[in-house]
């Protein structure tokens, strides 16, 4: 008995036609200045469009991309002292039936078993350290962290990427959040 496969075709048009319901938020970040060293912890809650799903399933790689801003709240302005990111990579492995989680900036890999767990664990970042700048003067003032996670479409499949950029279930994006820094 031979199986009959979906046309590749079938596949991109239930990536365009599927309907969204998905979400990036960032609900919550802890950010510590010491020195010239920014850390920072947050947690962000991902639900994935069935089109972004149905690309996990099917082997397609995502990447979550966490961006961060130290601001320095002047009196009539705000300066950037720091603009960093973090890169993190959900993949499915059809051979072991898990999901990988991959760290790109730090290559750590974690394995679970669920779609569910590793979205859970994707969106927990911790303890990320980011250098300051020598030039910035650090001070007793007051710092905030701004910070929005987006899925990447630059790092979708070339082929994936024409569709990712116009359908908005693909553009899934958390609105940037204001967090106030711990200074030591």
């Amino acid at each position: 008995m031979k199986l009959k496969s979906a046309p590749p075709a079938f596949f991109l048009v239930l990536l365009i036609a599927a309907p969204a319901s998905a979400d990036l938020v960032v609900t919550g970040v802890d950010a510590r200045l010491d020195d010239l060293r920014l850390h920072v912890s947050a947690r962000v809650e991902l639900i994935l469009s069935e089109q972004a799903e149905l690309a996990i399933e099917n082997g397609v790689p995502l990447v979550l991309l966490t961006e961060f801003e130290l601001q320095d709240e002047g009196f009539l302005w705000k300066r950037t002292l720091l603009e960093s990111r973090v890169r993190r990579q959900l993949r499915y492995h059809g051979l072991a039936h898990s999901y990988v989680v991959e760290d790109l900036e730090r290559g750590e890999i974690d394995i679970f078993n669920s779609v569910s767990e590793a979205l859970n664990s994707m969106g927990v970042l911790r303890d990320q350290v980011f250098s300051v700048p020598e030039d910035v003067q650090v001070g007793d003032q007051a710092y905030t962290l701004v910070v929005r996670s987006r899925l990447d479409i630059n790092r979708l499949p070339a082929a994936l990427r024409p569709l990712a950029f116009f359908s908005s279930s693909w553009r899934l994006s958390s609105d940037w959040t204001r967090w106030q820094v711990k200074t030591q």
